[in-house]
């Protein structure tokens, strides 16, 4: 089990996302987020059974069929309906897993409007909001962060589980959540790359030691999405310091994925080296096309 004590299984995605981009002839590595200071830790205003609740993913709707992909900027979408088309989270995601009936193990708003329901949590917050992955780690802080704020407090959110998916999607998560900590908005960040989140350093980390894209637990698991939910607001309430991490208690049933997950070997070696052009290819039609973020 993913949760023994005794031994260290959790994967370093740091390191894999190194050898997998240098398996597709892509040059210098990246460098992850490292801020000097400590984060700040908000206190709860009141008791979670008074606060509004909002969700902060790094999931976009899935464009039309044969329509680019646009460039993702911070939004907030209703709850209640939800966009037509099926979210997904960057092409860096873990696609070892099956993709039936997952939103809510990346996207928990029905397991939370039943804690709401519950009395567990005062209300969760009519919309829920999107910050893009972004390599510009400078955009995230200057532009994307401050962003989500204003969207947060145009709606009165009180207290935010923010749910990253992908490698880089974990540190911009990251460092928009210490940019709403230290503007008074708790937080708590529940994701699987233990590695990325805790060189950046965030206020509260739920780690979930199961494969990305599913934060919140296996699709069509719902005891274990509540189990998750309800650890993430137990640390909400619990942290006296920031920094603190805590090992949720889920795991996925194998072991599998850690190794699949940017595998590299003889055997996937051609496939990431074409996969490196056609990569490379697509960024520059992106950049002709105005589909990049510039500023």
């Amino acid at each position: 089990m993913s949760t023994d004590a005794a031994y260290r299984k959790f994967v370093s995605y740091i390191d894999k996302s190194r050898h997998y981009y240098g398996a597709q002839n892509f040059g210098n590595p990246y460098r992850w987020a490292r801020p000097a200071e400590l984060p700040a830790l908000c206190p709860l205003p009141a008791p979670l059974s008074q606060l509004r609740i909002g969700v902060i993913t790094s999931a976009f709707p899935l464009p039309p069929a044969g329509t680019p992909v646009p460039v993702e900027v911070p939004y907030a979408h209703d709850v209640d309906p939800l966009p037509a088309g099926r979210f997904t989270a960057h092409d860096n995601r873990d696609t070892f897993a099956a993709p039936a009936n997952e939103r809510e193990s990346f996207l928990p708003l029905a397991t939370l409007a039943e804690l709401a329901a519950a009395g567990r949590i005062g209300n969760l917050s009519p919309r829920f909001y999107g910050a893009p992955f972004d390599y510009s780690q400078r955009r995230t802080t200057e532009q994307d962060a401050p962003a989500v704020l204003e969207l947060l407090r145009a709606d009165a959110v009180d207290a935010v589980v923010a749910v990253p998916h992908c490698p880089v999607c974990h540190q911009s998560l990251s460092l928009v959540v210490r940019h709403l900590e230290a503007n008074g908005v708790p937080t708590v960040l529940v994701g699987s790359a233990r590695d990325i989140v805790e060189e950046i350093g965030v206020p509260r980390f739920l780690f979930v030691d199961i494969p990305l894209g599913y934060p919140v637990g296996r699709p069509g698991d719902d005891a274990q999405h509540r189990r998750i939910c309800h650890q993430a607001l137990a640390l909400l309430e619990s942290a006296v310091a920031p920094r603190t991490t805590v090992h949720a208690d889920a795991d996925w049933g194998d072991d599998r994925w850690r190794d699949e997950y940017m595998r590299v070997d003889e055997t996937t070696m051609a496939r990431l080296e074409a996969a490196g052009a056609a990569r490379r290819a697509e960024q520059e039609r992106a950049r002709t096309e105005g589909r990049v973020r510039e500023s």
